[in-house]
């Protein structure tokens, strides 16, 4: 009897695949950016720190503000070409992404805002980070040919993992890239990608030795209706507070563009209002980031001047065209004014300057969700209730435009 061979045929699995695919971009593309992201933003946090340290130690670097001003302004405008529209230029390609970002971006931001912070410029950082990250998109996105939705993938990831390691929050950071990518449909690769991209970012800024800070344990008061119309109420007065500053800062920008046509200088005047002011009020206190005085506010009760000169001459500066960014000035307006409501509200300081902190941020970025969950992220899961009413309140009341308008 003869046995006839069976002829066995293994099948192809095509949706297994699809996964392994999929699987093998995320962390290709997370792994490919995150490196480079996170150590960037690991110098960028060094070196500010180190500028801020040489600016607080020599007081009168500040009188060198408007002809730093003036520099960094001609450079921009000799060189910049789309460089010089920052953060709009990286939302114009979440859009279209023919819209090129140029290399050239990422040095000169940093450049830029390194000697804007050694001079005592009242400017962020956050903005630096997403321009440094967004910057290294192109390269790596060309050499592997990606299509234009790969490339949306990837820069969007890069937007959550700059946002993610200069301040730490990596969910925050996940939640920030897909709010501010909000004209484009959500899809899960790009969920997924942003979300390994951001956690990796985060870890290897942390890995090289670079510190977020810690802030006090709050004391949370129980949920109750009074503890709800209470956050109901800051979260109008915040959102007007974020109001306030967008329209500043886009008066001043109107009013600097008719009235001095030449960039450069319209930085060196900008620098030279700003210095003539400071030097009025016999403080440094709103100079650089305000890092102090935002810790100062988690301990005790402050005057809502803090929030209010840091709020002018933050919006008169990014108004006038020096680069940095604006959350970390929303950080110390937030933290001091809600500091200073203590005079009137209940309950502790820090709570308010925790809720400040990100409902003006929600308010002024029309990003509540990415501020919601950093709440959560930075000051720990019991505020999570109250913070979500400010900043949704926040974001309702701070009006149709946002400091990222186009």
């Amino acid at each position: 009897m003869r046995f006839s061979k069976r002829k066995t045929t293994r099948h192809f699995n095509p949706s297994l695949f699809s996964a392994l695919q999929f699987l093998g971009f995320v962390i290709g593309i997370g792994v490919l950016l995150s490196i480079p992201i996170g150590s960037s933003a690991a110098f960028f946090l060094w070196a500010l720190e180190e500028v801020t340290h040489m600016r607080m130690a020599h007081f009168n670097l500040i009188f060198g503000l408007p002809f730093a001003g003036l520099g960094m302004g001609y450079l921009y405008h000799r060189w910049g070409k789309q460089a010089n529209l920052g953060n709009s230029v990286i939302r114009s390609s979440l859009v279209d992404a023919q819209t090129p970002i140029p290399m050239r971006m990422g040095p000169m931001v940093l450049g830029s805002t390194l000697v804007a912070h050694l001079f005592g410029a009242s400017v962020g950082r956050e903005g630096t980070a997403l321009q440094m990250a967004a910057a290294m998109v192109r390269p790596i996105t060309r050499s592997f040919n990606f299509t234009d939705k790969q490339y949306r993938i990837a820069l969007t990831a890069a937007i959550a993992g700059g946002f993610g390691a200069v301040f730490g929050t990596p969910w925050a950071g996940l939640v920030f890239a897909l709010e501010w990518n909000r004209k484009q449909p959500f899809c899960w690769e790009a969920i997924v990608t942003a979300c390994i991209t951001a956690l990796l970012s985060d870890t290897v800024c942390t890995a090289w030795g670079i510190s977020h800070g810690t802030f006090p344990t709050l004391q949370i008061p129980k949920f109750t209706v009074a503890y709800i119309g209470w956050m109901l109420v800051s979260g109008v007065l915040f959102g007007l507070l974020a109001r306030s500053f967008v329209l500043l800062q886009l008066g001043v920008r109107k009013v600097a563009t008719t009235c001095i046509p030449l960039p450069p200088l319209r930085l060196f005047w900008g620098g030279v209002l700003f210095v003539i002011t400071v030097s009025l009020l016999h403080t440094d206190r709103y100079l650089g980031l305000g890092l102090p005085v935002i810790e100062e506010a988690f301990l005790k009760t402050l005057s809502w001047e803090d929030a209010f000169w840091k709020l002018v001459l933050t919006a008169l500066l990014l108004g006038v065209g020096f680069k940095g960014g604006e959350v970390t000035p929303f950080f110390f307006i937030g933290a001091t004014m809600g500091s200073a409501l203590t005079q009137v509200f209940p309950y502790p300081p820090g709570l308010w300057a925790a809720v400040g902190w990100v409902a003006v941020f929600a308010g002024a970025t029309h990003t509540p969700v990415a501020c919601i969950i950093m709440a959560a992220e930075l000051f720990g899961p019991e505020v999570l209730p109250g913070a979500a009413i400010a900043c949704a309140v926040a974001y309702s009341v701070s009006g149709k435009k946002s400091v990222y308008a186009e």
